[in-house]
C-alpha cells in the first residue's frame, strides 16, 4: 500500500467496479479519434442519489483515519504500529517471550491475533487449574494478565493522536457536503468503528452538531435514550419549531478513547484522563470482539446499526472498513439479501493491485483495469459478485477516505448559515496560516 502513501487526494483516483469485472478510470479518454467514456459521470449521479435518500447512513473503518494528519506528530496507527507500541510498552525482551510462547516464531506483526492468544491461553490455563485444584499463576511463569494490561494501556495511549492542531480536511469535508442534506430528512447516521476522535473534532470545527448518546450535563453521561432527541431552533415570539441544520447522530461501534466506566456504578461518562477509579470503554483488537459487543453501550450501539440497515430507502456509506469483523460485516449482507430499497457505496483502496495503478511499474495506464487482489474478504467477494451479477443497488470504488469525501456532489439549496460557516471557516484558515 506504499503507493497510497504520498498519493495527493483526487477524484481521479477513484476507479469504478463494473459488472463485466473491469475498473473503470474516472475521467473520459480519446482513443483512436473515439471518447471512452470515464466512470464520472454515473458515480456522480450515484452518489447524488445517494445524498438525497431518506435514510443515510455511513460507516468510516480505521483506512478513513489515515486521513488524519499531523506535522511531525503521531499519526493514525495500524496493526504493525500497534504490535510496536505494545512491544514498547511491556519490553521487548517480555515481550518476544510472550510471543514465542503464545503464537511461536512469527513475522506477523499481528496485534489482534497475538491478544487473541493470549486470551485463549489465560482461559486453557484458568480451566485447567481448575480441574487441577491450583492456582494457574502458581506454575506458569508468564503473567499473561500484565502482559494484555500492558498492551491495551499501550493501544489506549496511540489511538489518542487527535488534537486542535490535526489536520482533518477530508474529514471536515466529508461532514460539510453530508450536511447540506435537508434538515426535514432523518439526521445522517455515522458509524465507526474507531476510538479516535477525528469525527468529533472535525465536527466542531465546520461548528456541527453531534449526537453521541452522552448527556450534556457537566458530567457527560451516556444514556441510549439520547439517541432519540434532536436539536431545534425556536423563537422567543414564536411556538415555531425548526430543525437546526448539520445534526448527525454518531455511533461508536467500538468504544472511545475518551469513554470512561466508573468501578462504583458502572456508569459510562466522558472523561479523557484515567485513573484507577476508572476503566476504558474500549472494544481492543481480538477474536473476542463478537461476544464483547453484546455488553453494555456497545449493544446500544449494534441494535441502531442493524435498525438502521433494515429502513426503507436506505444508502449506507462504507469507506476504510476492511470487513475483518463479521459482526459488522454480516449485518450489510444480511441488509443487501433482505431490503430491496438499500443503497450501498463502497470505497477502499484494497480492490485493485497496486502494480496495476503505479505508473512507474506499467507501460501505459489501463482505462479500465482488470485485476482485481485476490486476498479480498468473504464478504468482500460477495458484494463484487453482485455487481458482476448485475445488482445496481451496489457502487464499488476503489479509492481512500480522502478521495472519497472530494467526489461527494455539492447539494443545492445551501442556507444562509451554512455560507456563513463556510466563510467563517475561510478566515480562520487565514487567521492560523498568518501567524
Amino acid at each position: 500500500m506504499s503507493y497510497w502513501v504520498d498519493q495527493p487526494s483526487s477524484t481521479n483516483n477513484l476507479r469504478l467496479f463494473q459488472s463485466d469485472g473491469t475498473w473503470l478510470a474516472w475521467n473520459e479518454i480519446d482513443e483512436d479519434g473515439k471518447t471512452r467514456r470515464g466512470a464520472r459521470e454515473q458515480v456522480e449521479e450515484r452518489l447524488l442519489s445517494a445524498l438525497n435518500a431518506t435514510n443515510l447512513v455511513a460507516l468510516l473503518g480505521s483506512g478513513a483515519s489515515f486521513a488524519a494528519k499531523n506535522a511531525g506528530g503521531k499519526q493514525a496507527p495500524g496493526m504493525a504500529d500497534l504490535w510496536d507500541d505494545a512491544r514498547q510498552k511491556v519490553g521487548k525482551a517480555d515481550f518476544d517471550k510472550v510471543v514465542a510462547e503464545v503464537w511461536g516464531t512469527t513475522d506477523k506483526k499481528d496485534i489482534e491475533a497475538l491478544l487473541s492468544l493470549c486470551k485463549m491461553t489465560v482461559e486453557l490455563q484458568a480451566a485447567r487449574g481448575a480441574a487441577a485444584g491450583k492456582n494457574p499463576t502458581e506454575e506458569n511463569q508468564l503473567d499473561l494478565p500484565s502482559f494484555v494490561h500492558k498492551a491495551e494501556q499501550a493501544i489506549l495511549d496511540r489511538v489518542d493522536f487527535v488534537s486542535e492542531q490535526t489536520d482533518l480536511i477530508s474529514h471536515k469535508e466529508f461532514l460539510r457536503r453530508l450536511a447540506r442534506r435537508s434538515a426535514e430528512k432523518a439526521r445522517v447516521k455515522l458509524f465507526t468503528t474507531n476510538y479516535d476522535r477525528c469525527i468529533e473534532e472535525a465536527a466542531v470545527a465546520r461548528n456541527l452538531a453531534l449526537i453521541d448518546g452522552f448527556s450534556h450535563s457537566a458530567i457527560q453521561r451516556f444514556n441510549r435514550d439520547h439517541f432519540q432527541q434532536d436539536i431545534v431552533r425556536r423563537s422567543a415570539s414564536s411556538t415555531r419549531a425548526d430543525y437546526v441544520d448539520g445534526v448527525f447522530h454518531l455511533y461508536k461501534l467500538h468504544g472511545s478513547m475518551d469513554w470512561r466506566r466508573r468501578k462504583s456504578d458502572g456508569v459510562v461518562i466522558r472523561r479523557l484522563d484515567h485513573d484507577e477509579n476508572h476503566e476504558p470503554v474500549l472494544i481492543y483488537p481480538r477474536s473476542s470482539k463478537y461476544q464483547e459487543a453484546f455488553a453494555p453501550p456497545y449493544l446500544d450501539m449494534f441494535a441502531a446499526w442493524q435498525a438502521a440497515l433494515r429502513e426503507p430507502d436506505t444508502t449506507l456509506i462504507v469507506s476504510g472498513f476492511g470487513f475483518a469483523d463479521d459482526h459488522i460485516s454480516a449485518p450489510i449482507w444480511s441488509a443487501l439479501e433482505s431490503n430491496l430499497s438499500i443503497r450501498l457505496v463502497l470505497c477502499d483502496p484494497c480492490f485493485v493491485p497496486v502494480d496495476a495503478l503505479d505508473v512507474s511499474l506499467v507501460d501505459t495506464q489501463e482505462h479500465a483495469i482488470s485485476q482485481t487482489n485476490d486476498n479480498l474478504r468473504t464478504y468482500q467477494n460477495r458484494i463484487l459478485s453482485l455487481v458482476r451479477e448485475g445488482d445496481s443497488r451496489i457502487t464499488v470504488l476503489n479509492g481512500r477516505f480522502s478521495d472519497l469525501a472530494l467526489a461527494l456532489p455539492e447539494i443545492v439549496g445551501e442556507t444562509d448559515r451554512q455560507r456563513l460557516e463556510a466563510r467563517l471557516e475561510r478566515i480562520r484558515g487565514q487567521d492560523h496560516d498568518n501567524r
